[in-house]
Protein backbone atom coordinates (compact mmCIF):
# COMPACT_ATOMS: atom_id res chain seq x y z
CA UNK A 1 0.00 0.00 0.00
CA UNK A 2 1.16 3.20 -1.21
CA UNK A 3 1.73 6.21 1.43
CA UNK A 4 -0.97 8.18 0.96
CA UNK A 5 -3.83 5.47 0.69
CA UNK A 6 -2.43 4.88 4.52
CA UNK A 7 -2.69 8.27 4.90
CA UNK A 8 -6.50 8.38 3.34
CA UNK A 9 -7.23 5.06 5.50
CA UNK A 10 -6.09 6.63 8.33
CA UNK A 11 -8.53 9.87 8.13
CA UNK A 12 -11.36 7.37 7.47
CA UNK A 13 -10.81 5.71 11.03
CA UNK A 14 -9.67 8.17 13.02
CA UNK A 15 -11.56 11.93 13.15
CA UNK A 16 -7.97 13.51 12.66
CA UNK A 17 -6.92 16.48 10.97
CA UNK A 18 -4.04 16.82 8.32
CA UNK A 19 -1.89 19.58 6.52
CA UNK A 20 0.40 19.33 4.07
CA UNK A 21 3.60 21.36 2.96
CA UNK A 22 3.62 21.90 -0.82
CA UNK A 23 7.36 22.36 -2.43
CA UNK A 24 6.82 25.05 -3.98
CA UNK A 25 5.25 27.45 -0.76
CA UNK A 26 7.34 28.49 2.15
CA UNK A 27 4.41 27.74 4.56
CA UNK A 28 2.29 24.60 5.02
CA UNK A 29 -1.50 24.79 4.19
CA UNK A 30 -4.32 25.21 7.35
CA UNK A 31 -5.62 22.40 8.51
CA UNK A 32 -8.25 20.26 6.66
CA UNK A 33 -10.64 17.99 8.39
CA UNK A 34 -10.92 15.47 5.36
CA UNK A 35 -8.22 14.05 2.93
CA UNK A 36 -9.02 11.83 -0.18
CA UNK A 37 -7.42 10.55 -3.23
CA UNK A 38 -9.36 11.69 -6.49
CA UNK A 39 -7.27 9.61 -9.07
CA UNK A 40 -4.31 8.02 -9.12
CA UNK A 41 -1.19 10.29 -8.13
CA UNK A 42 -3.05 13.10 -6.53
CA UNK A 43 -4.22 14.30 -3.30
CA UNK A 44 -6.76 16.15 -2.20
CA UNK A 45 -7.74 18.00 1.04
CA UNK A 46 -10.84 20.89 2.18
CA UNK A 47 -7.60 23.47 2.10
CA UNK A 48 -5.44 22.46 -1.17
CA UNK A 49 -5.78 20.72 -4.20
CA UNK A 50 -6.24 18.38 -5.75
CA UNK A 51 -2.25 18.64 -6.85
CA UNK A 52 -0.18 16.02 -8.11
CA UNK A 53 1.73 13.85 -5.43
CA UNK A 54 4.94 14.59 -6.45
CA UNK A 55 4.17 17.99 -5.60
CA UNK A 56 4.10 17.32 -1.87
CA UNK A 57 7.50 17.63 -0.18
CA UNK A 58 5.18 15.99 3.32
CA UNK A 59 1.70 15.61 4.84
CA UNK A 60 1.62 15.93 8.80
CA UNK A 61 -1.37 14.49 11.12
CA UNK A 62 -2.43 16.23 14.14
CA UNK A 63 -2.85 12.80 15.87
CA UNK A 64 -5.12 14.70 18.59
CA UNK A 65 -8.88 14.60 18.36
CA UNK A 66 -10.75 17.75 19.49
CA UNK A 67 -14.36 17.39 20.62
CA UNK A 68 -16.38 20.59 21.40
CA UNK A 69 -19.14 19.63 23.96
CA UNK A 70 -20.45 23.28 24.96
CA UNK A 71 -19.72 26.61 25.75
CA UNK A 72 -19.41 25.96 29.07
CA UNK A 73 -17.50 22.58 28.86
CA UNK A 74 -14.16 22.26 28.09
CA UNK A 75 -13.10 20.53 24.96
CA UNK A 76 -12.42 17.01 25.38
CA UNK A 77 -9.10 15.59 23.58
CA UNK A 78 -8.67 12.28 22.37
CA UNK A 79 -5.00 11.10 21.48
CA UNK A 80 -4.81 8.39 18.87
CA UNK A 81 -0.79 8.59 19.01
CA UNK A 82 -0.35 5.30 19.70
CA UNK A 83 -2.76 3.34 17.27
CA UNK A 84 -2.06 5.98 14.49
CA UNK A 85 2.18 5.15 15.15
CA UNK A 86 1.05 0.94 15.42
CA UNK A 87 -0.85 1.62 11.77
CA UNK A 88 1.93 3.45 10.22
CA UNK A 89 4.32 1.25 11.39
CA UNK A 90 2.89 -1.99 10.38
CA UNK A 91 2.29 -0.41 7.19
CA UNK A 92 6.29 0.67 6.98
CA UNK A 93 5.56 4.59 6.66
CA UNK A 94 8.77 6.33 7.33
CA UNK A 95 7.42 8.81 9.84
CA UNK A 96 8.96 11.13 12.73
CA UNK A 97 7.23 12.93 15.58
CA UNK A 98 7.15 17.34 15.02
CA UNK A 99 6.17 19.07 18.00
CA UNK A 100 3.75 16.21 19.08
CA UNK A 101 2.39 15.83 14.63
CA UNK A 102 3.25 13.21 12.78
CA UNK A 103 4.94 14.27 9.63
CA UNK A 104 5.33 11.77 6.85
CA UNK A 105 7.77 12.39 3.96
CA UNK A 106 6.36 12.05 0.26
Amino acid sequence: MQVEEVIDKLTATFPIATRAKLRDQHTPSAWSRWFTLPVPGYIEASTYGPVPKREIEWIELDPVEIWHIGRLVAPKHIDHTPAIYQQLQSEGVTMQMVEGLIRIAL
